[in-house]
């Protein structure tokens, strides 16, 4: 039977509609069914999918529930709700890969890290790996050209899991724009948003120059809570506790080729930081601490903020016989060794050693000489010191501690420091710093000191000198200006109503007559003023400068115990020579110049009794003025003939030789 051309051609257009039919509906499951066979064949990993659907008429791919599985293990290492992208057919017969849209939807991924390795390693050996197959060489051709018209991802998770440290950080509703990707665009665009499971949102543009490899940033990060990184910290310090809020406004510029040719510019914030020891006592914290950058580049070593401040810090310092409450909390290092290159090697698992090994790195080649703040303040801060070196601990506590600076500037002439605190809830402590920034041996310092509580200090007194201050109000006023590393110094001290017990037994390390120094040093009015001029050259290394300040105030406990009479003389305007000796002619009874010759008339043995006699009324005329005309107690007076008559027969006139003591 012969068929009509007519018939024929319907019957052959009918059969490549059936046949065009049947690859649409068949092209789909069929890939499907291709690609969950050979997957583990092609990548090593299983992958499922609900369903692929392969549009030939819109050129159009669309996967549902896209599933990538860890390897050799049923958990999920890559999923998605919806992959889309549309492909045009027309540019591959001229060579070219159009991509209208690349559309990943709640795309989900985990991470996992043990150590140096990864749950990825196996993909970037199979594709990563070099192809150990000799190939002839071809001929050089041209670029491939492609061009993607939009990649859009939203709703995307990241879950990163440090198996060693039982620790995880989760990156929720991640989202990701890039306009074009083509092989003749050297600009890439990209803006990126996500926030993290445990607190704090971060939304940032990209611009990438692909030929250059110059680079901006323009990042925003909104209160992340720095708990995430605590974990990490645990390497270096015994901590209980560590966290902060970071936010921050920042755009950075760079090159990927040259990590040291970055540069930033906006705003740090840190709230609400504490940091405990591991016994769960917070020993540093504040309130807020923000950093205003103008521009910070390091290749081209100029550093200009604005203001820097911090509200509210406080610190916890313990003096131990052997360390201190920080060094306690610094985690030793496994394994020290003096070989550079396991010092300086990256632990790549931790951030911190990455950021420190970029910082070390970017900053080796380059020296801070050119800087500007302009202005710097700490704020109502809080300082508590404990020494537990001495018997007794002693604790000072500065409160409503503030510093504030002028411009700092690297290339002016001085930079200027003013400080002011509360000391132990009564004292007042006040400072100023000016320094020249371009030689740090030419500084003025200057403080003033008042209403500070002498008692206080007596776990130290009792420590080192066996006394402790029983009243006592401290007002000190120092001047010290460095020249050329030459110090000049002013030291003025005035110590209101001053009262010291007597010796502790068994305690002491240095024998010193502090009380006896102190009953001579004060005015009748029992205060004590002190001048003391303190110079030195600071370039000399033997010279320290409390070492001298100290041994200057313990010579003059020394001086005013062992010669009080110059101390005395200056006090009341005295003479001397007059105070330290009482003077009488041989047969004088009272104050007058009368005189009477006995050892000729009367012989040696009632010239004796007459002696003991003047002695006698001597010692009686003294005890009355100075009980009577002097008011002084009779208990604090002590007179004693001399049974030296060796020495006694060299003397001139008779006197009393004065001596002052306080009794133990």
């Amino acid at each position: 039977m012969r068929l009509k051309p007519g018939k024929l051609v319907i019957r052959l257009i009918s059969g490549i509609a059936i046949l065009l039919i049947a690859i649409f509906f068949s092209i789909s499951p069929i890939t499907k069914y291709m690609i969950e066979k050979n997957s583990e064949a092609w990548t090593g990993r299983k992958i499922t999918m609900e369903s692929l659907f392969i549009n030939i008429l819109n050129r159009s791919v669309t996967v549902k529930n896209l599933r990538i599985y860890e390897f050799k293990r049923n958990d999920v290492f890559f999923s998605a709700s919806r992959l889309h992208t549309e492909l045009s057919f027309l540019p591959l017969l001229r060579g070219e890969y159009l991509l209208k849209t690349v559309q990943l939807v709640s795309p989900s991924v985990v991470i996992e890290q043990k150590g140096e390795h990864f749950n990825y390693d196996d993909l970037v050996k199979r594709f990563a790996s070099e192809d150990t197959l000799k190939k002839t060489p071809e001929p050089p051709s041209g670029p491939v050209k492609y061009h993607i018209e939009a990649i859009v991802v939203t709703g995307g998770n990241i879950t990163y899991r440090d198996k060693l440290l039982n620790h995880e950080i989760v990156i929720q509703n991640f989202g990701l724009a890039c306009p074009v990707i083509a092989w003749n665009e050297n600009n890439i665009r990209i803006k990126v948003g996500f926030s993290f499971k445990s607190g704090g949102k971060v939304s940032s543009s990209i611009a990438l120059n692909i030929e250059s490899l110059a680079y901006t940033v323009n990042t925003k990060v909104k209160e992340l809570d720095l708990q995430l990184v605590y974990p990490y910290m645990k390497a270096y310090m015994k901590t209980s506790y560590a966290g902060a809020m970071l936010s921050s406004d920042l755009i950075i510029k760079g090159d990927l080729d040259t990590p040291q040719a970055v540069a930033f510019k906006g705003n740090i914030n840190l709230a609400g930081f504490r940091l405990d020891d591991a016994q769960n006592l917070t020993v540093a914290s504040w309130k807020n601490f923000n950093i205003s950058i103008d521009s910070l580049d390091v290749a081209a070593n100029i550093y200009t903020f604005g203001e820097i401040t911090l509200d509210e810090p406080y610190m916890l310092v313990e003096m131990f016989a052997s360390d201190n409450n920080f060094t306690r909390m610094m985690t030793p290092t496994e394994g020290e060794t003096t070989d550079s290159t396991a010092v300086d090697a990256i632990d790549y698992s931790n951030p911190f050693t990455i950021i420190t090994g970029y910082i070390k790195e970017i900053s080796k080649d380059y020296i801070i000489s050119n800087y500007t703040v302009e202005k710097a303040e700490i704020l109502n801060g809080h300082i508590l010191y404990n020494d537990y070196t001495p018997e007794d601990r002693f604790t000072y506590d500065l409160e409503e501690f503030n510093i504030k600076s002028g411009r700092i500037d690297s290339r002016g002439d001085s930079i200027t420091f003013a400080m002011a605190c509360l000391s132990n809830l009564l004292g007042r402590l006040n400072a100023y710093l000016a320094f020249d920034p371009k030689d740090y041996k030419n500084m003025t310092f200057n403080c003033t000191i008042d209403q500070m509580r002498i008692s206080d200090f007596n776990p130290y007194s009792r420590f080192y000198v066996a006394h402790a201050f029983v009243e006592g109000l401290l007002h000190y006023a120092s001047t010290n200006i460095i020249h050329n590393g030459k110090l000049s110094s002013t030291n003025k001290m005035h110590i209101e109503k001053i009262e010291v017990s007597r010796r502790i037994p068994g305690k002491g390390l240095y024998a010193m007559p502090l009380r006896l120094a102190i009953v001579l040093l004060r005015d009748k009015h029992g205060n004590i003023d002190l001048d003391i001029p303190v110079e030195g050259n600071l370039n000399d290394p033997k010279y320290k400068l409390g070492k001298v300040i100290w041994k200057v105030l313990g010579n003059i406990v020394v001086k005013a115990a062992t010669a009080p009479f110059t101390i005395l003389a200056k006090a009341f305007g005295a003479n001397e020579e007059d105070l330290k000796m009482l003077r009488f002619d041989y047969m004088q009874k009272s104050f007058d110049k009368q005189q009477l010759n006995c050892r000729l008339l009367k012989g040696e043995v009632w010239l004796n009794q007459q002696v003991e006699i003047l002695f006698d009324t001597r010692n009686r005329f003294i005890m009355n003025y100075l009980v009577n005309e002097k008011h002084v107690d009779p208990v604090r007076i002590k007179i004693t003939n001399t049974a030296d008559e060796k020495a006694a027969q060299f003397e001139s006139t008779p006197r009393y030789a004065i001596d002052f003591f306080v009794e133990e």
